[in-house]
Protein backbone atom coordinates (compact mmCIF):
# COMPACT_ATOMS: atom_id res chain seq x y z
CA UNK A 1 0.00 0.00 0.00
CA UNK A 2 1.30 3.44 -0.93
CA UNK A 3 0.20 5.10 2.29
CA UNK A 4 -1.88 4.02 5.23
CA UNK A 5 -4.90 6.21 4.68
CA UNK A 6 -8.58 5.84 5.35
CA UNK A 7 -11.08 7.25 2.88
CA UNK A 8 -14.59 8.03 4.01
CA UNK A 9 -16.94 7.18 1.15
CA UNK A 10 -20.60 6.21 0.80
CA UNK A 11 -20.29 5.51 -2.94
CA UNK A 12 -17.60 3.22 -4.36
CA UNK A 13 -17.13 3.25 -8.13
CA UNK A 14 -15.19 0.35 -9.59
CA UNK A 15 -13.41 -0.14 -12.88
CA UNK A 16 -14.10 -3.60 -14.34
CA UNK A 17 -11.22 -5.13 -16.31
CA UNK A 18 -8.09 -5.50 -14.20
CA UNK A 19 -9.95 -4.42 -11.05
CA UNK A 20 -12.93 -6.70 -10.39
CA UNK A 21 -12.10 -9.32 -13.03
CA UNK A 22 -9.14 -10.67 -14.95
CA UNK A 23 -10.49 -10.69 -18.49
CA UNK A 24 -7.11 -10.50 -20.17
CA UNK A 25 -7.11 -13.94 -21.81
CA UNK A 26 -10.56 -13.55 -23.36
CA UNK A 27 -9.77 -10.02 -24.56
CA UNK A 28 -6.48 -11.25 -26.03
CA UNK A 29 -8.25 -14.14 -27.77
CA UNK A 30 -10.80 -11.82 -29.40
CA UNK A 31 -8.08 -9.30 -30.28
CA UNK A 32 -5.92 -11.87 -32.01
CA UNK A 33 -8.91 -13.33 -33.87
CA UNK A 34 -9.61 -9.81 -35.12
CA UNK A 35 -6.00 -9.05 -36.03
CA UNK A 36 -5.72 -12.33 -37.95
CA UNK A 37 -8.98 -11.63 -39.79
CA UNK A 38 -7.53 -8.33 -41.02
CA UNK A 39 -4.16 -9.75 -42.03
CA UNK A 40 -2.13 -8.93 -38.92
CA UNK A 41 -0.03 -11.30 -36.84
CA UNK A 42 -1.29 -12.18 -33.38
CA UNK A 43 0.32 -10.65 -30.30
CA UNK A 44 1.21 -11.88 -26.83
CA UNK A 45 -1.15 -11.23 -23.97
CA UNK A 46 1.13 -8.66 -22.29
CA UNK A 47 1.37 -6.55 -25.44
CA UNK A 48 -2.40 -6.52 -25.68
CA UNK A 49 -2.96 -5.75 -21.98
CA UNK A 50 -0.77 -2.65 -22.30
CA UNK A 51 -3.37 -1.16 -24.63
CA UNK A 52 -6.53 -2.15 -22.77
CA UNK A 53 -8.47 0.51 -20.90
CA UNK A 54 -9.35 3.18 -23.45
CA UNK A 55 -12.00 1.14 -25.25
CA UNK A 56 -12.08 -1.24 -28.22
CA UNK A 57 -11.53 1.41 -30.90
CA UNK A 58 -8.42 2.76 -29.18
CA UNK A 59 -7.09 -0.77 -28.66
CA UNK A 60 -7.37 -1.56 -32.35
CA UNK A 61 -5.95 1.80 -33.41
CA UNK A 62 -2.83 1.04 -31.40
CA UNK A 63 -2.48 -2.49 -32.77
CA UNK A 64 -3.41 -1.61 -36.37
CA UNK A 65 -1.56 1.71 -36.70
CA UNK A 66 -1.62 1.78 -40.51
CA UNK A 67 -5.35 1.11 -40.81
CA UNK A 68 -7.74 3.82 -41.99
CA UNK A 69 -10.70 4.81 -39.82
CA UNK A 70 -13.19 2.80 -41.91
CA UNK A 71 -11.11 -0.33 -41.44
CA UNK A 72 -10.85 0.31 -37.69
CA UNK A 73 -14.64 0.55 -37.57
CA UNK A 74 -14.91 -2.78 -39.38
CA UNK A 75 -12.34 -4.31 -37.05
CA UNK A 76 -14.21 -3.03 -33.99
CA UNK A 77 -17.40 -4.68 -35.18
CA UNK A 78 -15.52 -7.92 -35.80
CA UNK A 79 -13.88 -7.76 -32.36
CA UNK A 80 -17.26 -7.27 -30.66
CA UNK A 81 -18.63 -10.25 -32.59
CA UNK A 82 -15.75 -12.49 -31.50
CA UNK A 83 -15.65 -11.21 -27.93
CA UNK A 84 -19.41 -11.43 -27.50
CA UNK A 85 -19.16 -15.18 -28.06
CA UNK A 86 -16.14 -15.61 -25.76
CA UNK A 87 -16.85 -13.33 -22.79
CA UNK A 88 -16.18 -15.51 -19.79
CA UNK A 89 -14.35 -18.55 -21.14
CA UNK A 90 -11.21 -17.76 -19.13
CA UNK A 91 -12.32 -14.60 -17.33
CA UNK A 92 -12.46 -14.88 -13.55
CA UNK A 93 -13.20 -12.74 -10.50
CA UNK A 94 -10.08 -11.64 -8.63
CA UNK A 95 -9.48 -13.11 -5.16
CA UNK A 96 -11.24 -11.24 -2.37
CA UNK A 97 -13.67 -9.41 -4.64
CA UNK A 98 -16.91 -11.15 -3.66
CA UNK A 99 -16.14 -11.13 0.06
CA UNK A 100 -15.23 -7.44 -0.06
CA UNK A 101 -18.33 -6.49 -2.04
CA UNK A 102 -20.47 -8.36 0.51
CA UNK A 103 -18.67 -6.44 3.26
CA UNK A 104 -19.50 -3.07 1.72
CA UNK A 105 -23.06 -4.11 0.98
CA UNK A 106 -23.50 -5.01 4.65
CA UNK A 107 -22.39 -1.46 5.47
CA UNK A 108 -24.99 -0.04 3.07
CA UNK A 109 -22.36 1.43 0.78
CA UNK A 110 -23.59 2.22 -2.71
CA UNK A 111 -21.50 0.64 -5.47
CA UNK A 112 -21.29 1.12 -9.23
CA UNK A 113 -19.14 0.08 -12.17
CA UNK A 114 -17.72 2.56 -14.67
CA UNK A 115 -15.81 0.93 -17.51
CA UNK A 116 -14.80 1.79 -21.07
CA UNK A 117 -16.05 -1.63 -22.18
CA UNK A 118 -19.43 -1.48 -23.97
CA UNK A 119 -22.21 -1.36 -21.39
CA UNK A 120 -24.04 -4.43 -22.67
CA UNK A 121 -20.93 -6.61 -22.52
CA UNK A 122 -20.07 -5.34 -19.04
CA UNK A 123 -23.55 -6.16 -17.78
CA UNK A 124 -23.42 -9.64 -19.31
CA UNK A 125 -20.07 -10.39 -17.71
CA UNK A 126 -21.17 -9.21 -14.28
CA UNK A 127 -24.35 -11.26 -14.52
CA UNK A 128 -22.57 -14.42 -15.67
CA UNK A 129 -19.99 -14.09 -12.89
CA UNK A 130 -22.65 -13.49 -10.25
CA UNK A 131 -21.65 -9.92 -9.41
CA UNK A 132 -24.43 -7.80 -10.92
CA UNK A 133 -26.53 -7.71 -7.76
CA UNK A 134 -23.99 -5.58 -5.93
CA UNK A 135 -24.15 -2.54 -8.18
CA UNK A 136 -26.69 0.27 -8.39
CA UNK A 137 -25.57 1.05 -11.93
CA UNK A 138 -23.20 -0.15 -14.66
CA UNK A 139 -21.84 2.48 -17.03
CA UNK A 140 -19.97 1.55 -20.19
CA UNK A 141 -17.87 3.37 -22.73
CA UNK A 142 -20.92 3.76 -24.94
CA UNK A 143 -23.37 4.86 -22.23
CA UNK A 144 -22.80 8.59 -22.62
CA UNK A 145 -21.15 11.04 -25.02
CA UNK A 146 -17.83 10.78 -23.19
CA UNK A 147 -15.88 7.94 -21.60
CA UNK A 148 -13.10 7.79 -19.02
CA UNK A 149 -10.92 9.76 -18.39
CA UNK A 150 -13.62 12.36 -19.07
CA UNK A 151 -15.52 12.86 -15.81
CA UNK A 152 -19.00 12.60 -17.39
CA UNK A 153 -19.59 8.88 -16.62
CA UNK A 154 -18.68 9.39 -12.97
CA UNK A 155 -20.70 12.60 -12.76
CA UNK A 156 -23.74 10.70 -14.07
CA UNK A 157 -23.31 8.01 -11.41
CA UNK A 158 -22.94 10.68 -8.75
CA UNK A 159 -26.18 12.22 -9.94
CA UNK A 160 -28.02 8.90 -9.82
CA UNK A 161 -26.73 8.18 -6.32
CA UNK A 162 -27.34 11.65 -4.94
CA UNK A 163 -23.79 11.68 -3.59
CA UNK A 164 -21.37 14.59 -3.63
CA UNK A 165 -17.92 13.86 -5.14
CA UNK A 166 -16.19 14.14 -1.78
CA UNK A 167 -18.23 11.18 -0.52
CA UNK A 168 -17.21 8.94 -3.41
CA UNK A 169 -14.10 6.99 -4.38
CA UNK A 170 -12.98 5.41 -7.64
CA UNK A 171 -11.10 2.09 -7.55
CA UNK A 172 -9.16 1.01 -10.64
CA UNK A 173 -5.97 -0.51 -11.99
CA UNK A 174 -5.12 2.23 -14.47
CA UNK A 175 -3.98 5.85 -14.48
CA UNK A 176 -7.16 6.44 -16.49
CA UNK A 177 -9.21 5.71 -13.36
CA UNK A 178 -7.15 8.02 -11.16
CA UNK A 179 -7.36 10.82 -13.74
CA UNK A 180 -11.12 10.33 -14.03
CA UNK A 181 -11.55 10.53 -10.28
CA UNK A 182 -9.46 13.66 -9.95
CA UNK A 183 -11.38 15.36 -12.75
CA UNK A 184 -14.69 14.39 -11.14
CA UNK A 185 -13.56 15.45 -7.66
CA UNK A 186 -13.58 12.01 -6.00
CA UNK A 187 -10.90 10.16 -4.07
CA UNK A 188 -8.91 7.55 -5.99
CA UNK A 189 -7.53 4.12 -5.17
CA UNK A 190 -5.20 2.22 -7.50
CA UNK A 191 -4.83 -1.57 -7.45
CA UNK A 192 -1.44 -3.00 -8.45
CA UNK A 193 -2.54 -6.54 -9.37
CA UNK A 194 -4.36 -5.50 -12.56
CA UNK A 195 -3.28 -4.66 -16.10
CA UNK A 196 -0.97 -1.72 -15.36
CA UNK A 197 1.17 -2.15 -12.26
CA UNK A 198 2.38 0.02 -9.41
CA UNK A 199 4.68 2.46 -11.20
CA UNK A 200 1.99 3.87 -13.49
CA UNK A 201 -0.37 4.29 -10.53
CA UNK A 202 2.29 6.12 -8.54
CA UNK A 203 2.97 8.41 -11.48
CA UNK A 204 -0.77 9.08 -11.72
CA UNK A 205 -0.75 10.17 -8.05
CA UNK A 206 -3.60 7.94 -6.88
CA UNK A 207 -4.58 8.82 -3.30
CA UNK A 208 -4.00 5.25 -2.12
CA UNK A 209 -2.41 2.25 -3.82
CA UNK A 210 -3.22 -1.30 -2.67
CA UNK A 211 -1.89 -4.71 -3.67
CA UNK A 212 -5.03 -6.81 -3.09
CA UNK A 213 -8.74 -6.13 -3.38
CA UNK A 214 -9.36 -7.21 0.20
CA UNK A 215 -7.31 -4.27 1.46
CA UNK A 216 -10.21 -2.02 0.49
CA UNK A 217 -12.00 -3.10 3.67
CA UNK A 218 -9.30 -1.32 5.68
CA UNK A 219 -9.17 1.77 3.48
CA UNK A 220 -12.78 2.68 2.64
CA UNK A 221 -14.76 3.52 5.76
Amino acid sequence: MKVKKEIGADLIIFDLDGTLIDSSEDIAWATNKTLNAFGYAGLGIEAIKENVGWGVKSLLEELMPDALSERITEARDRFLYFYGKHLVVKTYVYPGVEDTLRHFKSLDKLMAVVTNKPEGLAERILKELGLSGYFMSVVGGDSFSNRKPHPEPVEKVLGLSGMKPEKAVIVGDSPIDCETGKRAGTSTIGVTYGFRGKLELEEACCDVIIDSFSELKNVVI
